[in-house]
C-alpha cells in the first residue's frame, strides 16, 4: 500500500468519525428479563408464573415470554402487564393460561405519540376464580435502564 493510499484511507476513516457515521451495527435496545410467581416462587404454592423479557424502545416496549397455569381444573392464570410513564398508567394488556398449559406472547406496549414513552411496566399474576382476579402475586415493577 503506498503512503498515498494509506493517508486517504487515514482520511476516510477520520471523516466518517467526524460525520458520526458508524463503522459496525447500531446498539441494541436494553433488554430486561422478569419472572413473577403466583403467590411467590415456591414449588409446594405456587398457582402458576410469567416469565419473558422486556423490550425497551423509544415511546413502547417489547413483551415476549409466556405464562403457566398450573391448575388443570378450569382455574386460569392471568399476567397482568401496565405501562408507566411516571406515576401515570399509559396502557395496560394481559395474557392468560388454563389447565395446566403455557401461553407464549410477543406484543407491544405503550403509546407511540407520547413524549419521552414508558419507562416502566408493573406485572401481576392472579389466579382467576369464577373469572374474577384472586390470589395475586405482589406486583413487580421493571423500570427502562
Amino acid at each position: 500500500m503506498s503512503q498515498f493510499t494509506r493517508r486517504l484511507a487515514v482520511g476516510v476513516v477520520g471523516a466518517c468519525a467526524a460525520l458520526g457515521v458508524a463503522a459496525g451495527p447500531a446498539a441494541a435496545y436494553p433488554t430486561v428479563d422478569f419472572n413473577v410467581c403466583n403467590p411467590y416462587c415456591d414449588p409446594d404454592t405456587e398457582q402458576g408464573f410469567v416469565d419473558g423479557s422486556i423490550t425497551w424502545y423509544n415511546r413502547t416496549a417489547g413483551v415476549t415470554g409466556g405464562v403457566e397455569s398450573y391448575f388443570e381444573d378450569g382455574r386460569p392464570t392471568t399476567a397482568y402487564f401496565d405501562a408507566y410513564a411516571g406515576s401515570v398508567k399509559i396502557d395496560s394488556d394481559h395474557r392468560t393460561a388454563a389447565n395446566g398449559s403455557r401461553r407464549g406472547f410477543n406484543f407491544t406496549i405503550g403509546d407511540t405519540n407520547l413524549e419521552g414513552g414508558i419507562n416502566r411496566i408493573k406485572i401481576t399474576v392472579c389466579t382467576l376464580v369464577n373469572g374474577d382476579p384472586k390470589y395475586c402475586s405482589t406486583p413487580m415493577n421493571y423500570t427502562r435502564p
